[in-house]
C-alpha cells in the first residue's frame, strides 16, 4: 500500500510528504483535518504538532478483523467468556468449520479520523509534556514518541484520557523526574496486569482487548504498553526483529533518554537489561533490529523499486542493528557470475515459520551481495525479487560467524553421512530434510530406521543444510542445522 502511495505521488526522493499532499489524499475527510489546523492557527507549537500528524497519516492505518457468518452477520468472540486460550481456539476453530470466514480490512487514518479526535489527542499530549519527567523531552521526540495516537497498526483507541487518570497520580506521588523513572513506575504496574500469552483467537488484538484480558502476543503487549506510557508523557518506541532461531517476528519497547534508547520487554518483570539479554542468550541474538517511528522517511527506500512487497520497505522503520549490544559487520556473499548483469536489490533471508523470510535489503557488487550492519552467527540465504510476493534464491545457504565470515553449504550427493534424531515423549518428529540447491527447497530424507524415540538416517548429503521439524503441545517448531561431518562421526544427537 505504501509503495502504491509512493508511485502515485512521485515523492520517493524526499524525506516525507507535504501537508498539501497529505490533505489531497484525505478525500471527503479533508474538512475534518482542516478543522484541526484552523483550531490551532494561533498556537504555533500545537499547529506544528497537528501538521506533523497529518503529514504522516497517509502511512498509517488500522487492521480490522472480524468473523462473518454464512448469513453475513459480523461476530467478534468475547474472550472473557472462555476458561482459557485453548477453549477460545476450539470455539474459533468450530466457527470456521461451520462456514464462518474472517474478514480483514484496512482503515486508513487519513480518510477516517475525525478532527475532534485529533484535537483531543494533541491537547492531552501537550498536557503531559509539561510534567517533570517529560519536560526535557525534545519536540522531535515528543512528536515521534508521545504525541502519536497509535503504536503500530492496531485499531484506533479512545482510552488515552482514561490511562492518564489511572497512572498520572502514581507518577505525581512518586515525583518521577525523568522518562526512565516514570517508565519504571508504570512498568511495575503493568506487569501486574498484562502477560505474554496467546489468546487463542486469530483476530488482531486491540488496546481495549488487552485492557480487558490482560494477555496478548508480544505485538499486542507492545501496542498496549506504548499507548499507556505515551498517555502519561513517557516517550516510547517500538522495536522489531525477525527471529533467526525461532519462529515469527518479535516486538519490544524502548524509552529514549539522554541520547540512548533503553529497551525493555512488556510483561517481563525486569525493566532493564533487555538489550543485554538479546545479545547474550544464544536463542535470541537478532541478526537485524528495526525501530518504528510515526514519521515517514522516504529517502531511505531503495530506488528504483523492484516491485517486491516487504515490510523492510516500510518508511516508518529505521535499521538500528548497529545500536545493539552485539557487534555488527558488513556481510559479503557470493551470488555467482550469472547474476552479475542482473539489476535490482538483494534480500538477506532467515528460515522462519516454514519459509525463508527477508530480514535486510542489500546491494549487488558484481558477483557479491553486500549487507551492512549484520549481527550474530546465523544460517542465512540471499534472494532477489521474482515478483510482487515471490523471491528467487541466488546463493547457497550459509553460516556466518560473528565477524562476517561465511561458510557456504552446497550438498554433495555423492557423499553421505549419518545421524540419529532423538525425540522426547509427546513430540511428533517429521522427516529430516536437506536444502537442495537445484530445487530451491528443503527435500525430506527417508529414515532407515524409526523407533518410539529415534529416527536413524544414513543418507544425509555431506555439507548440507538440514531442517529438523517437530511438534509438541505448544505447536510446530523448526530448527536449521549443519550436517557437520565430525559431529555425526561422533554419533551425537542432531
Amino acid at each position: 500500500m505504501i509503495l502504491s502511495l509512493l508511485t502515485s505521488c512521485t515523492i520517493q526522493k524526499t524525506k516525507g510528504i507535504s501537508l498539501e499532499q497529505a490533505l489531497s489524499m484525505s478525500g471527503e475527510n479533508r474538512e475534518e483535518l482542516e478543522k484541526v489546523l484552523e483550531y490551532y492557527k494561533n498556537d504555533s507549537l500545537k499547529l506544528e504538532a497537528a501538521r506533523f500528524l497529518i503529514r504522516n497519516m497517509p502511512f498509517h492505518f488500522s487492521r480490522m478483523e472480524h468473523f462473518v457468518s454464512p448469513e453475513g452477520e459480523r461476530y467478534v468472540p468475547d474472550i472473557r467468556n472462555f476458561t482459557d486460550n485453548q477453549a477460545v481456539k476450539r470455539h474459533c476453530d468450530s466457527l470456521l468449520e461451520k462456514g464462518y470466514t474472517i474478514r480483514k480490512e484496512i482503515v486508513y487514518d487519513i480518510k477516517t479520523l475525525h478532527g475532534d479526535f485529533l484535537i483531543r489527542n494533541i491537547d492531552l499530549a501537550f498536557q503531559v509534556w509539561q510534567k517533570p519527567w517529560a519536560k526535557d523531552v525534545s519536540f522531535e521526540d515528543f512528536c515521534r514518541f508521545i504525541l502519536p495516537y497509535r503504536a503500530q497498526t492496531e485499531a484506533i483507541s479512545n482510552l488515552r484520557e482514561m490511562f492518564m487518570s489511572r497512572y498520572m497520580p502514581l507518577l505525581d506521588s512518586a515525583q518521577a523526574q525523568n522518562p526512565l523513572e516514570a517508565a519504571q513506575i508504570v512498568h511495575e504496574q503493568l506487569c501486574k496486569k498484562i502477560k505474554y500469552q496467546e489468546t487463542g483467537c486469530p483476530l488482531s488484538n486491540t488496546i481495549e482487548g488487552t485492557e480487558q484480558l490482560g494477555i496478548g502476543t508480544c505485538e499486542a503487549l507492545c501496542d498496549y504498553t506504548a499507548f499507556v506510557m505515551r498517555a502519561v508523557g513517557i516517550p516510547v518506541a517500538v522495536y522489531q526483529t525477525t527471529w533467526t532461531r525461532m519462529a515469527f517476528i518479535h516486538n519490544w519497547c524502548a524509552v529514549p533518554y539522554k541520547g540512548c534508547f533503553h529497551q525493555f520487554n512488556p510483561g517481563d518483570t525486569a525493566m532493564y537489561g533487555y538489550a543485554d539479554k538479546l545479545a547474550t542468550a544464544y536463542y535470541l541474538q537478532p541478526a537485524k533490529v528495526y525501530r518504528r517511528h510515526f514519521d515517514a522517511n522516504l529517502s531511505v527506500l531503495p530506488q528504483p523499486d523492484d516491485g517486491y512487497v516487504t515490510q523492510l520497505k516500510n518508511p516508518l522503520f529505521t535499521d538500528v542493528t548497529q545500536e545493539q549490544k552485539l557487534p555488527t559487520y558488513t556481510l559479503r556473499v557470493p551470488i555467482g557470475t550469472k547474476n552479475i548483469e542482473k539489476k535490482g536489490w538483494v534480500y538477506l533471508c532467515t528460515y522462519n515459520n516454514d519459509n525463508w523470510q527477508p530480514i535486510a535489503i542489500g546491494t549487488r557488487e558484481e558477483d557479491i551481495a553486500r549487507f551492512d550492519h549484520v549481527a550474530g552467527r546465523n544460517f542465512l540465504i540471499v534472494a532477489e525479487a521474482a515478483g510482487r510476493d515471490e523471491l528467487r534464491y541466488i546463493s547457497e545457504p550459509f553460516l556466518t560467524d560473528d565477524k562476517g565470515g561465511i561458510r557456504l553449504f552446497k550438498p554433495d550427493l555423492s557423499q553421505t553421512t549419518f545421524a540419529v534424531c532423538r525425540q522426547k515423549a509427546g513430540w511428533q518428529v517429521f522427516p529430516l530434510a536437506f536444502w537442495d540447491t537445484e530445487r530451491g527447497a528443503f527435500v525430506p530424507l527417508k529414515s532407515k530406521e524409526v523407533t518410539d524415540s529415534t529416527q536413524y538416517y544414513d543418507n544425509i548429503p555431506a555439507n548440507a543444510l538440514l531442517l529438523h521439524t517437530y511438534e509438541d503441545k505448544n505447536g510446530v517448531w523448526q530448527e536449521t542445522g549443519l550436517a557437520v561431518d565430525e559431529v555425526f562421526k561422533r554419533n551425537k544427537d542432531f
